[in-house]
């Protein structure tokens, strides 16, 4: 009786590893991938040039506040959406290319700084349906700053690379920054 609960035993465990065995290689974590099976081209550097247009307020806002401001000096406790217009020229009836949509983030007690986390959405031309994602600071007292570019959908699969917005208008009275985008991108 002992030998036959033993036999059942071991019959029992060597099932289950193989199993376990058989169902871990069929449903691993990663596998290796080829850039021919990714059909990834050779690598590539683009310049993009474009506006976007913030509105801070009125009936034509394209960012506003989510969150209390729980310090007036440096914004700490802000959060901000928005949906910008992106643009060829810096007038807003220029000929649109997309919407830059994120959010401004005020996370220091310290300083008047923001935190953007920003998708750049292209809606015409030959990046139509292509998007960059920008991560970065933004200074609101400076010119000009500089932001990560740390992926990309469509054209741009595996993007990489760097943005500088500067701001070329602030217009209290309109609510409005206006912000010259100068985008390096490496991608495939």
């Amino acid at each position: 009786m002992a030998k036959l609960l033993a036999s059942h035993y071991l019959l029992i465990l060597t099932i289950t590893l193989i199993l376990t065995f058989s169902w871990a290689e069929s449903h691993s974590f990663s596998t290796k991938s080829s850039r021919a099976a990714l059909a990834l081209k050779e690598e590539k550097i683009t310049h993009l040039h474009f506006y976007m247009h913030d509105v801070f307020g009125g009936p034509n806002a394209t960012a506003i506040p989510v969150t209390k401001i729980l310090d007036n000096n440096t914004f700490y406790g802000g959060l901000f959406v928005a949906d910008d217009p992106l643009t060829l020229g810096p007038e807003r009836d220029s000929k649109p290319v997309g919407n830059g949509r994120g959010t401004y983030t005020f996370p220091s007690h310290n300083d008047f700084v923001l935190e953007m986390v920003y998708n750049l959405g292209f809606t015409h031309g030959e990046y139509n349906g292509s998007s960059l994602c920008l991560l970065g600071p933004i200074s609101p007292t400076s010119i000009a700053n500089e932001l990560a570019v740390v992926g990309g959908t469509g054209v741009f699969r595996f993007a990489r690379g760097y943005a500088v917005a500067k701001r070329i208008v602030l217009d209290f009275k309109a609510l409005l920054v206006v912000r010259e985008l100068n985008v390096y991108v490496s991608h495939y």
